[in-house]
């Protein structure tokens, strides 16, 4: 096994993590497009078509384009291509994939749209609405007349609406993220049905987070999700109830190197290793091996821990096994992730598409 800090992948659970979640949005007429942002890795996005995904999530264009040198041929894009060279890029890699991307403003739009006729192409594209983070989208009182000016674009093809419900997030109880579910999937068959009033064929509505479908019935309706965080798991998962510690994939295993007095212990892993990113409750990371120690802080190369020494020890050189608060930050931190069968390591896994 290699030294610590390194990240470890259980490959039985993550198999059942993706079956499930694949199986559970088909059983509703779902397609399954994953977002690759949390795994940044072409063997595990091929892997997660092989169990059923029609195609794959991507958030940056170097993403899009390392999946598609790497033989994907399905690929959202879910990133408003804005800039003249951004918008050349994307339509020479469409030339080489099956791509659509989003749009939500007339300036992106027109970009793209030149750079399609520049190459005789066609590009799919969904219109974005706002779905109340204010991360990107259009507004709904917009969308008919924006709808509509973007029709007029040559290159561009208009074929679905699309929508982020970040908000849900907000929520830690299964009727409250059902509800918001719901609510996400009222919006865009909403949007679609007063597009086609006006005579523009929606044809897909791209929605899903994986809190909204883990309650993938509450989605009836719209045609493709983009859960993406599912496959690996983390405390953001934990703390919303879908997931238990045993469902998490992927952890950060690292030793116990310092315990310069009784109830304080460092370990080799900081910020470079772990995400800062702090979830709904206090601290870092959630220790496997015992759950009353907490990870209270972070630095470069070191993480404190503090517990009850009269109740737990911990010894210099223990292996601990840390379930991050958002895995999807870890494969842009590190090269490998070592992958384990029955806990043996298997083979090192490449997040081909960091950075």
């Amino acid at each position: 096994m290699p030294i610590t800090p390194y990240v470890a992948l259980d490959l039985q659970q993550l198999e059942k993590n993706v079956r499930g979640m694949t199986n559970k949005l088909t059983l509703q007429g779902i397609e399954h497009w994953p977002h690759v942002k949390t795994h940044k890795s072409i063997e595990l996005a091929k892997f997660e078509i092989e169990c059923g995904a029609k195609g794959i999530t991507c958030a940056t264009l170097q993403e899009a384009t390392v999946m598609a040198k790497g033989g994907i041929n399905n690929i959202l894009l879910a990133y408003p291509m804005v800039g003249v060279e951004k918008c050349q890029q994307f339509v020479q890699l469409a030339k080489l994939a099956n791509i659509r991307t989003i749009v939500d403003s007339l300036q992106g739009a027109e970009q793209l749209s030149n750079a399609a006729t520049n190459e005789n192409l066609i590009i799919d594209i969904y219109i974005a609405i706002d779905y109340g983070a204010h991360r990107e989208g259009i507004q709904l009182e917009d969308l008919e007349n924006f709808a509509l000016k973007i029709k007029k674009y040559t290159g561009l093809n208009i074929i679905g609406v699309f929508t982020y419900a970040g908000t849900i997030y907000q929520y830690t109880t299964e009727p409250e993220i059902r509800k918001a579910a719901k609510a996400e999937a009222d919006l865009l068959l909403l949007c679609a049905q007063r597009l086609r009033a006006i005579g523009i064929d929606i044809q897909r509505t791209s929605g899903g987070s994986t809190l909204s479908s883990f309650y993938a019935e509450e989605l009836k309706g719209i045609t493709e999700s983009r859960a993406g965080n599912f496959i690996f798991g983390d405390m953001n998962a934990i703390y919303a109830g879908i997931y238990t510690p045993k469902d998490c994939a992927l952890t950060i295993r690292t030793s116990v190197v310092s315990i310069p007095i009784k109830g304080y212990a460092t370990v080799d892993a900081g910020t470079k290793t772990l995400t800062s990113d702090q979830s709904a409750e206090a601290g870092y990371g959630y220790i496997v091996e015992e759950p009353n120690i907490k990870l209270v802080k972070l630095n470069e190369e070191h993480g404190y821990l503090r517990y009850d020494p009269e109740t737990i020890e911990l010894k210099i050189g223990d292996i601990l096994n840390i379930i991050p608060n958002h895995s999807c930050v870890i494969p842009n931190l590190t090269n490998k992730i070592y992958a384990l069968n029955n806990n043996e390591l298997d083979h090192i896994i490449i997040p081909n598409a960091r950075y």
